[in-house]
């Protein structure tokens, strides 16, 4: 990640994050969980986790109202993992 590098700062990483709100491909979510599931950790006894908390709510969002629970015709089982990445961030 940029940010623990310090090539990036923390909000920047976060406004890339956004970008990908719409994704659905199950490689790039994976990927961007995995960096924002770090920097949870970092941030989790700060002052600023129910913040963060309040943002990957918002990020993860319009990919999991697009996913639903059920299979669609035509849907890969790749597009079905994002849901189980949304376990990571419940809140």
């Amino acid at each position: 990640m940029q940010a623990r590098a310090g090539f990036m700062s923390g909000a920047a990483v976060l406004k890339v994050a956004e970008a990908f709100s719409s994704e659905t491909n199950y490689t790039v979510w994976n990927d961007l969980s995995s960096n924002l599931l770090s920097l949870s950790w970092l941030l989790q006894y700060t002052s600023f986790h129910d913040s963060y908390k309040a943002f990957l709510r918002q990020l993860y969002s319009p990919v999991l109202a697009s996913v639903g629970w059920d299979a669609k015709d035509g849907e890969g089982m790749a597009y079905c993992l994002v849901l189980l990445l949304s376990d990571l961030f419940t809140y």
